[in-house]
């Protein structure tokens, strides 16, 4: 038997890929040149590399929802991270997209994420305010460029620039640390449109189970979802678990027909088409999202646990403002080039739920 070869990988690439996916060949390089490796490619190895970070094993133990202390089997954000990079996988090769560049991104996507989710990116936001912000997006893309420094190179994981534009999306506030390669930024890969929409049907899906499991709603409240009614009649069953798989395939199944279609409408010379659902679809996500707004994000367990997190992030970031020494050594040897703020926001943007709590519990009172 004869082994496959990078080149073969990056030959059948060619081959096989729709106009506008991205080709191992055309990765935009390394900003530190390294040469290739003999088996996999570009997007291969960026691949391995986030999912060997230091900050990918941090996801197993940061909320996602609900906390990652309060059950083993409620969804953190590694579980979560998991689910959309099979997702995204799975559409970019129906689509003929690269799958291998789609699976990095959404491995990667929520690398940035402080503890406790969205309202402890709030609570940095706000500390950062006039010292550049903070968003879990710049902030990921932070992570591989600088801070994920595992060989002392200077270049943090060292992707490639395709990879590292597909990360960098959504708002990016002023004054953020972003490398200089990505200023201005450039157009992201329809790899990272895959994985948005990825992300957007593992939360769905992903949450509605979780809520259930939580008690934080029932089923005969789920059932007054459209989506919930035509999952169960598409699925033949009243099956939870039966449903909410159905959720997910019914969402992933009409990306995929309204995403051929614009890919096939659109001319081979032009720019990538948006990707988005069927306007039946967006109508029905949209109001199950309301409904886990409702019922699950803005329940008072799932606040009460996530204001004590966003608590805990003020007070530390206030600590350690008036207090640098008592950062560790490696990061306060990073502030004469980030600054005091920017070192803090770093720090605590790395920690798990569980060490956050650690390290406030320890605060003198």
């Amino acid at each position: 038997m004869v082994w496959l070869r990078r080149e073969d990988h990056e030959d059948r690439e060619l081959r096989w890929l729709c106009p506008w996916g991205s080709a191992s060949r055309a990765a935009g390089g390394r900003r530190l040149a390294e040469p290739d490796d003999p088996l996999r490619t570009a997007f291969q190895r960026d691949r391995d590399r986030v999912l060997h970070a230091t900050a990918f094993r941090r996801l197993q133990h940061k909320t996602q929802v609900l906390a990652a202390f309060e059950g083993d089997h409620y969804r953190s954000r590694m579980t979560h991270s998991l689910e959309v990079s099979q997702m995204a996988r799975s559409v970019a090769r129906a689509l003929r997209c690269n799958d291998d560049l789609a699976e990095a991104i959404a491995l990667a996507h929520d690398l940035g994420h402080p503890p406790f989710g969205h309202v402890g990116e709030e609570a940095l936001d706000e500390a950062m305010r006039g010292h550049g912000g903070f968003r879990h997006n710049a902030q990921g893309v932070r992570i591989v460029d600088y801070l994920e420094d595992r060989y002392g190179h200077g270049f943090g994981l060292n992707l490639t620039l395709v990879l590292r534009r597909g990360l960098l999306k959504g708002r990016v506030p002023e004054g953020f640390p972003i490398s200089a390669d990505l200023q201005p930024r450039g157009d992201v890969p329809i790899e990272a449109q895959i994985v948005d929409l990825c992300d957007k049907i593992a939360y769905l899906s992903h949450d509605l189970d979780d809520g259930l499991r939580a008690g934080l709603f029932g089923e005969s409240e789920a059932a007054q979802l459209r989506l919930w009614r035509e999952a169960s009649q598409s699925a033949g069953s009243t099956n939870r678990q039966r449903v909410v798989s159905e959720v997910a395939s019914l969402l992933i199944h009409d990306l995929l027909a309204t995403a051929d279609a614009a890919l096939a409408d659109t001319p081979r010379s032009g720019k990538p088409p948006r990707l988005q659902h069927s306007d039946t679809m967006l109508v029905l996500a949209q109001e199950l999202l309301e409904f886990l707004r409702v019922h699950f994000y803005r329940s008072p367990r799932v606040l009460a646990v996530m204001n004590d997190g966003a608590h805990r992030i003020r007070r530390l970031f206030a600590h350690l403002r008036q207090n640098p020494s008592d950062l560790p050594e490696t990061t306060q040897r990073r502030l004469p080039r980030d600054g005091l703020e920017r070192t803090i926001c770093d720090y605590i943007a790395g920690m798990t739920d569980r060490f956050l709590h650690r390290a406030t519990d320890a605060l003198p009172q």
